[in-house]
């Protein structure tokens, strides 16, 4: 026994930097690649040197789905793909699990809105197939990890009986750890270059955007909350948009895919251009006939206001008729009502 060195397991072992304050929020509140990109930064390591990491445990994967892991593009979902991130987390020091758990359950696949109870899909609420092109490289489930407590939403027309932008703020509860983003459908249209000019955006910041091909398709764009929201928690976002077009409008319609509550549509005409009538109606889905739900007054100053506590899914709108002459308000007028 004389002359045996014995070595404790401690003096043996590596002991890796403790995470930053902003790595264990990620970890914390995900989502998942802000969480991945966060460790790999504070690794040190390149892709190609984890790649060579995981390779030498057997694994393989392509420097390629790691980036586009780390930046949102896809997630890991085959058993494979999520072994492989069993792996990160000992190749980034993470604690077991850390990763997983921000991952959720499967993405749906095929119609995979179905899984909602009472949600209408896109497509057939459009009543146009093209919809779903502009869609593809956005998660199906954002929206659907999100409750509507409150959405109103500001029409502006102008004195040309023009629609001169749209406002909109959204009280939004998370029905799932990791909420954190928003996807914005509206049609494109002809006289702009299809990108949705979102501005004014409170609560939010403007994320990736597309567009679909053709003269009048629709474009997107992912409104990217201030925080990831965990669950049950809510959060209040304000943002605007507008296609600038010199045609009469007629109506302003909102599509409601997943059961909301308290939905408010105003439109708010020029004082010096009031129509003569307006309606609240609501219609299961492009094709269908519209049932009126309420007649909306206008008042002076030119304003027709339309409230569903409950909105079940559909397509809801306020629908207007302009005399052939224009209809004053009493006040003073400065421009358009704001």
């Amino acid at each position: 026994m004389r002359g045996r060195c014995i070595l404790t397991r401690s003096s043996s072992r590596q002991t890796s930097p403790a995470p930053s304050a902003e790595l264990l929020h990620a970890l914390r509140t995900g989502p998942f690649d802000l969480a991945l990109r966060t460790a790999i930064r504070e690794s040190g390591l390149g892709l190609e040197g984890i790649q060579r990491r995981l390779a030498g445990r057997g694994l393989q994967v392509s420097v390629s789905s790691l980036s586009y892991w780390q930046r949102g593009r896809s997630r890991p979902e085959r058993a494979e793909s999520l072994t492989v991130v069993r792996a990160l987390e000992e190749v980034l020091a993470l604690r077991p699990d850390s990763l997983i758990v921000l991952l959720g359950p499967r993405r749906p696949r095929g119609r995979w809105i179905n899984h909602i109870p009472g949600s209408i899909d896109y497509a057939s609420t459009f009543g146009d197939p093209e919809v779903g092109g502009v869609l593809a490289d956005f998660d199906p489930r954002n929206n659907a990890r999100l409750e509507n407590l409150h959405t109103r939403i500001d029409v502006h027309i102008g004195e040309q009986r023009e629609e001169q932008r749209v406002d909109v703020l959204q009280i939004l509860r998370a029905l799932d750890d990791g909420a954190d983003r928003l996807v914005l459908l509206t049609r494109a249209d002809s006289s702009t270059d299809g990108a949705p000019g979102v501005t004014d955006l409170v609560g939010c910041r403007l994320g990736r955007r597309r567009t679909a091909a053709g003269k009048e398709g629709f474009a997107a764009a992912e409104l990217l909350f201030d925080l990831p929201l965990r669950r049950g928690q809510a959060t209040v976002i304000e943002y605007s948009y507008a296609y600038p077009s010199s045609e009469v409008e007629t109506q302003y319609e909102r599509m409601v895919r997943f059961p909301s509550k308290n939905l408010v549509l105003r439109a708010r005409f020029h004082r010096r251009m009031l129509p003569a009538g307006c309606e609240l109606a609501w219609r299961p889905s492009h094709d269908a006939p519209l049932q009126t739900l309420e007649e909306v007054r206008i008042s002076s100053t030119g304003q027709a206001c339309g409230v569903v506590p409950e909105a079940g899914p559909g397509v809801y709108g306020l629908y207007w008729e302009w005399g052939d002459e224009p209809q004053a308000g009493s006040a003073p007028v400065n421009g358009p009502a704001s």
